[in-house]
């Protein structure tokens, strides 16, 4: 086993051992060493004592694949961690049971979600179009913090808008969860990922009159269920998808109850019917034909899968033509709070699994808790003054 001074010209030209193989032991990095085999293959290796004392060897690679300034670089690495206690050689099986990313999301991701998540085939859609290109075949065990920075970059350098980045970070986040729930990984390399401020998102509240305008459309909609459809979500303050795969057999007209078996937080949530919401059911009733769904397409059968551009006609004519969708649901939030309601009851309804979300509505209760503020006093006051004048 003789030790010299390894350098790249001996490592591309090595004297070939008399015997199958001999040893050239690095004077520069203790254990490093060079194997030569008589076939003239070199191969790095790392030699060192486990915590029982035991003589090991952690093969680094072969010399025509890594320069000697690499293997000395990852000869080190090995040291080190072995210093700290850590086993190179677990470290290395780990990396060969790791998944690759499209493995994981294709083969385990996406069938969990199918089962658990209505919306997993939007999941499905982002991670063919757009993530399994960029990382498929990058192990789960690779990635780290400045993946997901230099992601976010790169989107914002493509022209997606804040809100799109922090929604596909929110996938990202969601599958390496459960990768660390799964004991695929020990921590997930996502979770100090800040989400990006986003100033663009105005949440809009229509006006009465504005509300009128917006019926008037609806009634003269050719359309029947997607009128019915969007009054639904105005009167009920759903999320869209909750209403486009809305089941007759998940509506309760005794006890005016619509149970969703399948919400976003991934729970089962109720909400309370009111009257114009249940005359909306009825008159689905009426003109559908025993189809399960409450507004099924009437060319499939089956739930729309895209409305936006129906949406788009109504509310252009509306002259609504900043109003999204999502904003039906802002409003049904903002007449509550108007009306006196408190901000739990609105995250009840409104099915905010997380009561932080609620608080974007707090601004608007203003009025509604000075007036309350305002009670209180009076209250008091009139005591006190009947008791002083006693």
């Amino acid at each position: 086993m003789p030790k010299i001074n390894l350098t790249t010209g001996f490592v591309q030209n090595p004297p070939l051992p008399d015997g199958p193989k001999i040893e050239y032991f690095d004077t520069h990095v203790p254990g490093f060493m060079l194997e030569v085999r008589s076939n003239g293959k070199a191969t790095y290796y790392q030699r060192f004592r486990d915590k029982a004392g035991r003589k090991k060897q952690f093969r680094i690679g072969p010399s025509d694949s890594l320069s000697l300034d690499e293997a000395r670089s990852k000869a080190r690495q090995i040291r080190s961690q072995n210093i700290m206690g850590i086993n190179p050689g677990v470290e290395l099986d780990e990396f060969k049971r790791s998944p690759l990313f499209k493995t994981f999301t294709r083969e385990q991701y996406l069938p969990f979600v199918k089962i658990h998540k209505k919306t997993w085939s939007e999941d499905q859609r982002v991670l063919e179009r757009r993530l399994i290109p960029l990382w498929g075949h990058k192990k789960m065990i690779e990635f780290c913090r400045e993946d997901f920075v230099h992601f976010q970059s790169m989107m914002l350098s493509k022209g997606a808008k804040p809100g799109t980045v922090n929604r596909t970070m929110a996938l990202v986040k969601y599958i390496f969860n459960l990768a660390v729930r799964w004991e695929i990984l020990m921590v997930s390399p996502v979770a100090k990922i800040r989400k990006l401020a986003d100033n663009t998102i105005i949440e809009r509240y229509l006006s009465e009159e504005e509300t009128l305008r917006l019926f008037e459309e609806l009634r003269k909609c050719k359309s029947k269920v997607m009128a019915d459809l969007i009054e639904f979500l105005i009167l009920t303050g759903a999320r869209r998808g909750e209403a486009v795969h809305a089941l007759w057999e998940d509506m309760d007209f005794e006890n005016k109850i619509w149970k969703i078996p399948l919400s976003k937080s991934g729970k089962t949530r109720y909400i309370p019917l009111s009257e114009a919401a249940l005359d909306v059911l009825y008159r689905r009733k009426t003109n559908n034909d025993d189809n399960i769904y409450v507004f099924p397409s009437p060319k499939t059968g089956k739930p729309y899968i895209w409305i936006h551009g129906t949406w788009d006609r109504i509310r252009i004519k509306a002259g609504l033509p900043d109003v999204r969708m999502h904003d039906l649901r802002h409003n049904f939030a903002s007449i509550l709070i108007n009306s006196g309601r408190t901000l739990y009851e609105v995250q009840k309804l409104l099915g905010h699994n997380d009561s932080s979300t609620t608080e974007r509505y707090a601004h608007l209760a203003k009025d509604t808790l000075s007036e309350a503020a305002n009670l209180v006093g009076r209250k008091i006051n009139k005591y006190v003054k009947n008791k002083t004048n006693k």
